[in-house]
């Protein structure tokens, strides 16, 4: 994991203490440092090079929750069924701040009633834009 927030300061010309900093604050707040996202490979029938489209990376903290979340809200379908991929926080934020489309990062947080949250919305979390992010990690 080190490593990892090496090459994303290195690629990012980001402070690497003020990365660190960043991303104890985020395992504070967020509960953890590994979540679990829908990824849909490029070139798949749902997206196309040019879709531009604003984008939120939704991240749960276990795959049940990411599972039912997809379930819901119908997103396990064919033509468009996306990968479940384990990702650290470090993982995400290289995502958002290399691409432009993604213009938010929404950290779920693990709550019994889930399930039962009403679809088409996002479940309770911590919802970070793309320049909150800069800020807290001291980027441009």
């Amino acid at each position: 994991m080190e490593d990892d927030v090496y090459t994303l300061a290195a690629e990012q010309g980001l402070d690497l203490e003020t990365l660190r900093a960043a991303l104890i604050a985020l395992r504070m707040h967020a509960g953890g440092d590994a979540f679990y996202v829908f990824w849909t490979p490029r070139g798949s029938a749902s997206s196309t090079p040019t879709d531009k489209r604003a984008r939120v990376l939704l991240a749960f903290p276990s795959p049940d929750a990411a599972l039912g979340f997809a379930q819901r809200n119908r997103l396990t379908q064919p033509p468009t069924v996306p990968r479940l991929r384990r990702l650290s926080l470090v993982q995400l934020l290289r995502a958002v701040l290399r691409e432009p489309a993604i213009t938010a990062l929404h950290l779920v947080f693990d709550a019994d009633d889930l399930q039962t949250y009403p679809p088409g919305h996002l479940p309770p979390g911590l919802h970070l834009t793309r320049d909150d992010l800069l800020r807290l990690v001291g980027g441009r």
